[in-house]
């Protein structure tokens, strides 16, 4: 009788192992929650006991309050505990026109997913399988949707832009994920001309950075903007808490650079000590909004993202 309960409880494991066969469930030996951008809800410390995963039941809905809580069961712990998305977690969705089901399907066999639904790469990051059933009458909301589909959305900036930043250099007005490449690198010379697609306020100040998210650098900050008659007024007067730094084949690293132009509404004005602390160099933007939350809201008001090149796009055209 003990040999065929052994056999009853291992059987499901090697399962389940080998249905999920991909990069997904290599974590699960070191993780409570089975979808890799979540983390087990942890329990406070006590002198007598240490923090660890929350225990809950299925039916009971009994996890606290979190980012996106969901009763699990954890094939590291064999019982079932409480997991939330982790902070900026860039959670996998279906490509366009396709409804997701966060269900890991790692072959890419449809017969893992429910009746309807197709086992496909997720937006941004083919390796990661899910179910996906198409809907052709799905709407997206841009400028969001673009952000998230490049991965710019949380990876790099955590909430994506109301609106987005129409932005124009030597008179050509770039398109969201543009690239330059070291032929055409000259164009990115000079400061943007910008317009954020909405009419600004008068009464506002606002910021506007560009932020290398390659090299993690600030390359371009300017602080308590006005606005006259709805529109940005920076002109050459306009001091720069870090002047326009343009792109250069030299740059390091070599290669492609993602860029983040944002413009932000702010709270509060800026006061010389803060701009003076900003790190220009290891820059993040989720931290760098976390810190300033009392001058700056956590979603920019309008912004766009492009790309140079230090070397030639050669590239296969498709």
């Amino acid at each position: 009788m003990l040999n065929t309960v052994l056999i009853m409880l291992l059987v499901p494991t090697a399962g389940l192992g080998a249905r999920y066969n991909s990069h997904l469930v290599k974590g699960w030996s070191n993780s409570d929650c089975v979808r890799p951008w979540q983390q087990a809800q942890m329990s406070k410390p006590t002198l007598r006991i240490p923090s660890r995963a929350i225990e809950c039941h299925p039916d009971d809905h009994n996890c606290p309050a979190g980012r996106n809580p969901v009763c699990q069961y954890s094939l590291r712990s064999q019982k079932y505990v409480c997991c939330e998305d982790k902070k900026d977690a860039d959670i996998p969705t279906c490509p366009k026109y396709y409804e997701t089901l966060l269900l890991p399907c790692g072959n890419s066999v449809d017969s893992q997913c429910p009746r309807g639904y197709r086992c496909l790469g997720s937006l941004g990051d083919d390796s990661i399988k899910l179910c996906c059933k198409p809907n052709r009458t799905l709407e997206y909301r841009e400028p969001e949707h673009t952000f998230r589909e490049n991965r710019i959305v949380p990876r790099l900036l955590p909430i994506a832009p109301a609106y987005e930043l129409i932005a124009t250099f030597s008179d050509e007005q770039i398109s969201m994920g543009q690239l330059f490449d070291a032929s055409i690198i000259e164009k990115l010379a000079d400061p943007p001309v910008m317009s954020a697609g909405v009419e600004l306020q008068d009464e506002k100040l606002y910021t506007i950075i560009l932020a290398d998210a390659t090299s993690k650098a600030v390359t371009w900050l300017v602080a308590n903007i006005a606005a006259f008659d709805g529109q940005l007024e920076i002109h050459r007067r306009t001091k720069s808490a870090v002047s326009y730094q343009p792109p250069d084949e030299t740059d390091k690293p070599v290669g492609m650079h993602t860029m983040i132009l944002a413009l932000f509404e702010q709270h509060d004005t800026w006061s010389q000590k803060d701009l003076a602390r900003i790190a220009m160099d290891d820059f993040n933007f989720g931290e760098w909004l976390e810190e300033y939350a009392h001058v700056l809201p956590g979603q920019p008001l309008a912004a766009t993202f492009y790309g140079y090149s230090t070397k030639k796009d050669d590239r296969k055209r498709i």
